[in-house]
């Protein structure tokens, strides 16, 4: 093949091994959305400037219009696959069924079978004139068919456009810049194809179109690097809803703040222009979700962001991964408020419940000390004597063990109510309740009987042991009532003793015993102390 180096085709091969340079560098990139066809946009762009460039130093006309042929090849499948690549970063790839790519890749198939079956129809090419002198370039001479092909490339470059508006809108700011650098890098495609058609050039027999798309190819790659874009592409996307009410957060690998949505720029104060800081930045009122982001893991946190308004929030952290490697964590916040107030108000509820419980049973408490105490002495009284008693005599019986009774009587308490009145009387009741509360153990039931009368029931005790309290108290009352006795009359007790089972086997028969000794103790003089025993 006849071959002469031209400009044109030095800028073409230059432009096809860059194409190719970048497209490798997309399909490395794959947190991209839609990487797979922006690099197969750029090998397309490669095999489209190849061919070009050789078309540019090919000398004969046959083999120009043979390589200008394969051109279409490119051309077209760098519209399909740019088509395709705007529907995966717009986030509707799924909308590309089979069919309908199937029906896209026709178009391609469809042009160069035009462009290799023109010589029979002349529809793409209908005539050929050699260029400028000197430029070994031929300018080719249009059908219809070649403006049908550059309508339909030009109907894909304004879809594909157009879904780059839409997610530019309606995203969330990371993809809102990525979709405006796309436009921005959209325009120059549009622009060489454009300039092509009208036959204007900076070298004749350029072809600008591939030129065009490499120059798209590297803002994406490298012009955007500064901004770091790539990098920050939202890998969660997908999981994110503008709408939704609850707060989300996309954290990079590098614990950056990637994006973010109205919710959770609204329940946690954060602006857009706190995309790409770094988390404890960004976050940095919120050190505890900062904490859990550094730890990589699942974790979850509820917590108080303000008072007034009250707003209380459950916070999820969650690990991205794609490939089995780490990409950065999802954050989900989630208001609580309404739950967070309704299990306050229970929990009050509650307490005040407990609160009510505990009342009614310290009132309950009272009422059963007011039901089983005489409200005089402070001693039982006789009805929990009569509870208690059958109680202790059934555990003595099972333990072999002795219980006795001390019945006690004030001497001549009529006398003290009717010379004194009956203010005095309660009085030396009173002093015989506190003396019998001090001196008797927390095993011993202490009642009053009825009257001026009392009872002490001493469980496990003798009779000896008996007698020997019996004498304390009846010693320890009369010197307690010493002021209120006269110097010719004292106030003294009289004591009855009876012990169980010698004395008696049952409660009434025990009682009937200390009462005998104590009417004994009466008939005697009063003052002192007899047993059952003493009955004999």
């Amino acid at each position: 093949m006849a071959w002469q180096w031209t400009t044109s085709s030095i800028i073409l091969l230059s432009t096809s091994g860059l194409s190719l340079a970048i497209g490798l560098v997309f399909f490395r990139r794959r947190t991209l959305p839609g990487n797979r066809a922006l690099g197969g946009v750029m090998v397309a762009v490669c095999e489209w400037a190849l061919v070009a460039g050789l078309e540019a130093g090919a000398v004969s006309l046959d083999t120009k219009i043979l390589l200008s042929t394969l051109e279409y090849i490119g051309s077209g499948c760098v519209s399909v696959l740019f088509l395709l690549f705007a529907f995966a970063f717009s986030g509707r790839d799924a909308w590309m069924t089979r069919p309908r790519i199937a029906t896209l890749w026709a178009f391609p198939v469809l042009s160069v079978t035009l462009a290799a079956t023109n010589r029979w129809h002349h529809l793409v090419w209908t005539g050929f004139v050699e260029g400028p002198a000197g430029s070994n370039a031929i300018l080719y001479q249009h059908g219809p068919a070649f403006f049908g092909i550059i309508a339909v490339i030009y109907v894909f470059l304004v879809v594909a456009v157009a879904q780059l508006t839409v997610t530019a809108v309606r995203r969330s700011i990371v993809q809102k810049r990525q979709s405006i650098a796309l436009l921005i890098a959209a325009v120059f495609p549009v622009a060489g194809g454009i300039l092509y058609v009208v036959g204007i050039t900076l070298v004749p027999g350029l072809n600008l179109a591939p030129i065009s798309f490499v120059v798209t190819g590297s803002i994406l790659a490298f012009g955007i690097a500064p901004l770091r874009l790539f990098a920050l592409v939202p890998v969660a996307r997908d999981r994110l809803v503008e709408r939704m009410t609850d707060g989300v957060l996309v954290i990079d690998s590098n614990e950056r703040l990637v994006d973010m949505n109205p919710a959770a720029q609204r329940l946690l104060g954060l602006s857009t222009g706190q995309i790409g800081r770094h988390a404890r930045d960004a976050l940095s009122e919120w050190p505890q979700v900062v904490e859990r982001i550094a730890r990589k893991e699942e974790s979850h946190l509820e917590m108080q962001l303000t008072a007034d308004p009250f707003c209380y929030v459950d916070i999820r952290t969650s690990p991205l991964r794609e490939n089995e490697e780490r990409t950065g964590c999802l954050v989900v916040v989630r208001d609580i408020s309404v739950r967070r107030r309704a299990e306050t108000a229970l929990q009050e509820a509650n307490r005040h419940l407990q609160e009510q419980v505990e009342q009614i049973n310290a009132l309950q408490r009272e009422m059963r000390e007011q039901a089983i105490r005489d409200a005089l002495t402070g001693l039982f009284n006789r009805r929990y004597l009569d509870e208690m008693v059958p109680r202790l005599l059934a555990r003595a019986t099972r333990d072999g063990t002795r219980v006795s009774s001390i019945m006690l009587d004030i001497d001549h308490f009529k006398r003290v109510n009717d010379r004194r009145g009956h203010r005095a009387g309660d009085e030396l009741l009173s002093r015989l309740g506190r003396l019998l509360s001090e001196r008797t153990r927390t095993v011993d039931i202490a009642c009053r009987h009825g009257g001026e009368e009392f009872v002490i029931i001493l469980p496990d005790t003798s009779m000896d042991v008996a007698r020997q309290r019996a004498e304390e108290l009846r010693r320890a009352f009369r010197a307690a009532a010493a002021d209120q006795a006269s110097s010719d009359e004292p106030i003294t007790l009289s004591a009855g003793i009876g012990v169980f089972p010698r004395h008696g086997g049952s409660q009434d028969e025990l009682l009937h015993a200390a009462d005998r000794a104590l009417y004994a103790a009466k008939a005697a003089g009063r003052n002192c102390v007899r047993t059952a025993d003493d009955l004999d």
